[in-house]
């Protein structure tokens, strides 16, 4: 180890910078930041060879005078904080000053600037931090910045930069961001020459659709709105089945900026569940506008992350809200295509005048189907009775009951079906509570502990009632009427689970039914089968509670395709 000592101002400019500057993308960051900041309502973008060889930013928003200018490429020079308490009241995207000074430390960079429409403009030029000079130009209305020759200088962080294209790629992912947080502000893109995105000033759910792209549509939009003490949110989804299989999806932005918090990500899967099966993630943009006194931006170098002082009451927010607007969309079905159960087939639940048969245990029946029955002698014969506009054909691979309606053939997973019935059974038990007999004793898993201490009394409102007994400890009291002597089940339940209190009913009951229902496997007789089916027809909503469909569809034409005849 060597003496202790200062670095040389060149050193630590060029440290420094590479602390908000890493890539070519920052540059473009952090230059649209500045953009926005000064009311601009056009930029205009370019950049070559992926931001190495140029970056140029051109915007219509207050320039600068020739004393700003001056100032602007210091090190922590800015306009839009002065003191300690401007940190509380934040509006702008940028506030540390540290972008132009990184800037011109590992570049060179040329501001061409005028702060009124009649009023003289001035170029600064700066090559790697040193011999600034500003001389006046002619008119320019707005600011031009260029950024050459990025990183020329530091030949060592240009060799960790990826291709060109790919820190293209990187850049345009930057811009898309920004625009969807302004999207009164029209933007161009011109990549090598070459304009690549134009998107004029618009509203703010179309702007989603522009930048967000396939399979992004007005018609398959959920929008909803939502506010609280210190905060309101926006938000934009696509409606079930369309889906991800990772959260790539999902933005979130606060206060205009975009934000890695997973908190809020998690707030959005959330709403999502019973709506889409497990595996898969919603594809949904978040905007929250949020006091500045509740949040703060500044824990980030590149402003990714932000620590709010509300984020319970946010993340409550979003789930409650997100879900009440997905279920007045009413979506019934499990995909567009499968609609052609309408009116006519509201079945009741438990049909007038006879109770449905059981559903009968695992290898109980032989699996059959319908025209293996005996006592039917025809197609005809296996008919529903009148007002029963399907026909069961049979079970099977042990796991689907197929049904005949018009052109079309229904696939219904029995599991999924009999499972959905029974969710819905249970949580409509109407407040009214069973007492146990015999109060159960049992102990949660350590990591649950905690949390049951903290959450019990809510399964108060659920018709469980359980009582904390000290020694990590709980006694199951009473339960719902529709799950009497479940008690094992509920019990499990009470001992592994782990989410918040707001997921508490769903989850409960969803386990329930899954234990409860038919299994893959489980031989249905005819009667049975058909009853399973008239109610799953009469659900208005055709997901497990999982989210799984329960159905899926075979139409004639494509069945009559899948064996190359005409139709």
């Amino acid at each position: 180890m060597g003496r202790v000592r200062v670095l040389s101002e060149s050193v630590a400019r060029k440290i420094a910078a590479g602390e908000v500057i890493d890539r070519p993308l920052a540059v473009v960051r952090e230059l649209l930041d500045n953009a926005i900041d000064a009311g601009a309502t056009r930029i205009e973008v370019r950049w070559e060879a992926g931001g190495t060889k140029l970056i140029e930013v051109v915007d219509d928003g207050q320039g600068m005078s020739r004393e700003d200018l001056e100032l602007c490429w210091l090190p922590h020079s800015t306009s839009k904080i002065e003191t300690e308490h401007d940190l509380e009241t934040l509006q702008s995207l940028g506030f540390r000053g540290e972008a132009l000074a990184s800037i011109a430390a590992c570049s060179r960079l040329t501001i061409d600037t005028c702060d009124r429409d009649d009023g003289p403009a001035h170029r600064l030029t700066i090559e790697g931090g040193r011999n600034p000079e500003v001389r006046p130009v002619s008119g320019v209305r707005g600011t031009r910045v260029r950024v050459e020759d990025l990183f020329a200088d530091l030949p060592a962080r240009r060799r960790f930069l990826k291709t060109p294209g790919a820190e293209g790629n990187l850049c345009r992912r930057v811009l898309e961001e920004k625009a969807l947080g302004s999207p009164q502000v029209a933007l161009t893109l011109v990549v090598d020459g070459v304009r690549r995105l134009h998107l004029p000033s618009q509203t703010e759910a179309e702007r989603v659709v522009a930048v967000q792209g396939a399979p992004w549509k007005a018609e398959s939009l959920v929008s909803w709105a939502a506010e609280a003490e210190g905060f309101r949110l926006r938000g934009y989804a696509l409606k079930p089945p369309l889906s991800r299989s990772d959260r790539k999806g999902i933005r979130v932005y606060a206060n205009r900026r975009p934000l890695q918090e997973y908190g809020l990500v998690q707030a959005l899967c959330y709403a999502f569940e019973g709506y889409l099966p497990g595996g898969v993630y919603p594809q949904a943009v978040l905007f929250l506008d949020v006091d500045p006194a509740l949040v703060d931006f500044n824990i980030h170098p590149a402003k990714r992350e932000a620590r709010f002082r509300n984020l319970g009451t946010i993340h409550q927010t979003v789930v409650e809200s997100l879900r009440s607007a997905l279920t007045a969309q009413n979506l019934r079905f499990s995909s567009p295509e499968a609609v052609p159960f309408q009116e006519p087939l509201a079945f009741d639940a438990a049909p007038q005048g006879r109770s449905g048969p059981a559903l009968r245990g695992r290898a109980q029946l032989p699996s059959v189907s319908a025209w293996d029955v005996a006592d039917l002698t025809s197609a005809s014969e296996v008919r529903e009775a009148p007002g029963d506009d399907f026909r069961y054909l049979g079970q099977v691979l042990g796991v689907f009951l197929v049904a005949e309606v018009g052109d079309t053939l229904y696939l219904v997973d029995q599991h999924a079906a009999h499972e959905r019935i029974l969710y819905d059974a249970f949580r409509d038990h109407g407040g009214k509570v069973q007492e146990l007999l015999f109060p159960r004793r049992f102990a949660p898993e350590e990591d649950v502990q905690p949390l049951l201490e903290a959450q019990w009394q809510a399964y108060e409102a659920l018709g469980v009632r359980v009582r904390p007994l000290g020694g990590g400890e709980f006694e199951l009291l009473a339960l719902p009427q529709t799950v009497a002597g479940m008690e094992k089940t509920v019990i499990e339940f009470l001992r592994t689970n782990t989410k918040p209190v707001a997921d508490l009913e769903k989850d409960l009951y969803a386990s329930l039914s899954c234990r409860a229902a038919v299994m893959d496997g489980d031989p249905l007789d005819p009667a049975a089968a058909r009853d399973l089916l008239r109610r799953t027809f009469a659900l208005p909503h055709a997901r497990c509670p999982h989210g799984r469909p329960i159905w899926t569809v075979l139409t004639r034409e494509e069945l009559f395709s899948k064996v190359g005849r005409l139709v």
